[in-house]
């Protein structure tokens, strides 16, 4: 769980750097270890802003071959807490927290994970399948594909030809 209390972050703007584990962001990703959260703090008096960085090297299985390739995986995100926000809303790049002072937390756990999640591609590919930033085509090989052709496909080739056509 990643967390803070309100009352030990100091007024002004404020960096932290941080080394997790996925365990600690409740991932469920088996091909990320440890991340790396950069954070920084706006505060006021009233409300905190926090600008998440999020870098973490994942594990990912590659579509097409199976075959595991490494990949920097970054997000970035902003949560604003406020104690006079009238409603939460969220989206890709932020959000706004209503913040109640007596319980003096800020849990920004679901945020941190969420946003390294949404930074996995959907369609895993490995690098050897990009050719100047473009997909290339997929060949499927079976067996020795410099062998010559079996010359008996040949004669049958010439018996098909003299058959009568209707």
């Amino acid at each position: 769980m990643i967390s803070f209390r309100f009352n030990e972050i100091p007024e002004g703007v404020s960096d932290e750097n941080l080394l997790v584990g996925a365990d600690d962001l409740d991932m469920d990703f088996p091909g990320i270890e440890q991340v790396q959260l950069h954070l920084r703090f706006h505060k006021r008096e009233d409300n905190v802003r926090i600008e998440c960085n999020i870098s973490a090297q994942a594990r990912l299985v590659c579509d097409r071959s199976l075959d595991t390739f490494p990949m920097d995986l970054k997000a970035e995100y902003e949560v604003v807490f406020q104690t006079k926000a009238e409603e939460e809303r969220e989206d890709l790049a932020g959000a706004l927290k209503r913040m109640d002072p007596s319980q003096n937390i800020l849990d920004i756990t679901r945020e941190l994970r969420d946003s390294l999640l949404l930074s996995v591609p959907v369609k895993k590919l490995h690098p050897r399948y990009y050719e100047g930033g473009n997909i290339t085509e997929f060949e499927a090989s079976y067996g020795d594909s410099e062998k010559e052709i079996d010359p008996r496909w040949n004669e049958l080739k010439k018996l098909k030809q003299n058959i009568p056509k209707n």
